[in-house]
């Protein structure tokens, strides 16, 4: 086996496991571009037996090895047992039972006319009761007094000590070699050279600007961050392409789309008031004053005037900001949008609550932490009119 010589030892382990670079980039200019590098090392190991105590297993005689174990015995004891039971008696019990009968008989009747007398049968019944003897088994309970013999059977576990004879086993010390690693330098296992273009996307919008943002390069990943407390930032697009230009290089372009806002910005959708309130029959139309252009959710309540008084709701339900078509502060929800069809000619009551989307918000944030200092109050208006 080949080793690095001792000469270039030292050199070796002086090198660290992992080079990280990073830049910062002020927010000064549209378009900035840098140069990060990051190189990754692995160790190199030798292989040396050293000196050690190793064991081996050696039986020497006997031991007597022992457990509990239990036997199931039983036995029978018999007990005499007395009480009263009761035993039927039956006889027979005669009953005399008499139930009806006809009995008819003829009878010659003499019918006489002008050519004389005839003999005319007539049938003639009476009922009389006929009456038999039957016989009735009855019974009933007579008590006795009995003793008798009853087996009860009783069982139990008893412990007994089992023992056997097995090999005694004993481990015996002796000398030998065992193999170690040791190391004995590092050598380059892959560098890593990243071109990252960072393009601010409201440069045209915000100017130059007193902020900067971190560009760091971690394992084979551009990453951004900022302390800022005035500004929040969110990359909105980012293209990424990577090339091995050998075994051990790899070269790494990246553009990144960063989006500003002003946290002056976010908190004002708090304060932000609505006036001039319009409802067609497809559409509500309000002007937001000092609308800041930021992301937020709404929620819509539109109540309807009924013509014996009362309101009925038509809608209470939830819409994004990029629902909203308009331009400045002049807004304008679509009704189709929500399922809401046409309005009919009644009064109704519009509600609108306009509250920051911190969901979309937190998407590629490169502060995530500033959203948390943001006024959660929603903004809410108000207004009446007919479509």
């Amino acid at each position: 086996m080949k080793f690095l010589t001792l000469m270039i030892l030292p050199a070796l382990l002086s090198i660290p496991s992992l080079a990280q670079t990073s830049a910062t980039l002020p927010l000064n200019q549209e378009v900035q571009s840098v140069n990060l590098d990051q190189k990754e090392f692995e160790t190199l190991y030798r292989t040396d037996q050293v000196p050690s105590t190793c064991y081996r297993s050696e039986t020497q005689g006997t031991r007597n090895e022992c457990r509990t174990v239990y036997d199931h015995q039983c036995h029978t004891d018999y007990q005499q047992q007395c009480g009263y039971r009761y035993y039927p008696v039956c006889q027979n019990v005669p009953r005399n039972v008499c139930y009806p009968r006809q009995m008819c008989h003829t009878v010659p009747d003499s019918v006489c006319n002008s050519h004389g007398c005839v003999s005319v049968p007539r049938q003639v019944c009476q009922t009389q009761n006929q009456c038999s003897t039957q016989w009735d088994n009855v019974c009933h309970n007579e008590q006795r007094y009995e003793c008798q013999t009853i087996p009860q059977t009783s069982c139990q576990d008893i412990p007994r000590q089992a023992c056997t004879q097995v090999p005694n086993v004993v481990q015996v010390a002796y000398s030998c070699t065992k193999p170690v690693q040791v190391a004995i330098g590092q050598q380059l296992k892959l560098e890593t050279n990243a071109r990252v273009n960072l393009r601010f996307q409201d440069f045209s919008v915000l100017g130059q600007i007193p902020e900067s943002v971190g560009v760091a390069l971690s394992n084979g990943r551009v990453t951004l961050s900022s302390q800022s407390q005035d500004f929040f930032f969110q990359i909105v697009d980012q293209t990424k392409s990577e090339q091995m230009l050998s075994a051990t290089e790899k070269r790494i372009d990246t553009t990144i789309t960063l989006h500003a806002i002003r946290a002056s910005d976010l908190n004002a959708l708090s304060t932000v008031k609505g006036s001039d309130g319009r409802l067609s029959q497809d559409r509500i139309e309000f002007t937001l004053s000092a609308y800041p252009n930021v992301p937020f959710t709404g929620h819509l309540e539109l109540l309807q005037h009924r013509t014996l008084g009362g309101y009925r709701t038509i809608a209470d339900q939830d819409f994004a900001s990029r629902m909203l078509v308009g331009a400045g502060n002049r807004q304008t929800l679509m009704l189709g949008a929500l399922g809401i069809g046409g309005l009919r000619d009644h009064r109704h009551q519009v509600k609108l609550s306009l509250l920051l989307d911190l969901e979309r918000l937190q998407k590629g944030a490169v502060n995530p932490e500033l959203l948390n200092r943001l006024n959660g109050t929603p903004a809410t208006y108000e207004f009446e009119a007919k479509p």
